[in-house]
Formats: structure tokens, C-alpha cells, sequence
């Protein structure tokens, strides 16, 4: 969240998606990110409602995928 500010070119121009954990952190994001004049939105209870909700997660790796 730090690096965001200067890290504002990085950002497609595109409708995006914020993901944390638990959707905290994600909508501060969101919040400051729309103030910029982006469309953005935060994934509402974050990774955590996302898996138990039975949603897929993948890895980049051969190991099981979890929210970390």
C-alpha cells in the first residue's frame, strides 16, 4: 500500500480488481485508487470469503493453493 502512490503508472487502464486476504486492506486501496480517477473494485471480504465460498484459487507452483 505504500508503494502505491509511485507505483500509480503500473496500473492498467482498465477496470481492476483490489484482493487482500480479507477485504480490508483491499478497500483502502479502492478508495484511494477511485480518488485517483480509476475504475476500481474491491473483492468484498477478500480471499478468505472467496475460498470458503468454494471459489478455485490457483498457485504458480506444483504446491496446493491457500490464502496466505
Amino acid at each position: 500500500m505504500m508503494e502505491l502512490p509511485d507505483r500509480l503508472g503500473d496500473l492498467p487502464d482498465a477496470h481492476t480488481l483490489a484482493v487482500c486476504k480479507v477485504g480490508s486492506r483491499s478497500a483502502q486501496v479502492v478508495g484511494y485508487l477511485a480518488r485517483q480517477g480509476y475504475d476500481v473494485v474491491n473483492l468484498a471480504g477478500g480471499l478468505y470469503d472467496w475460498e470458503a465460498a468454494g471459489r478455485a484459487l490457483v498457485s504458480e507452483s506444483d504446491a496446493s493453493p491457500y490464502v496466505a
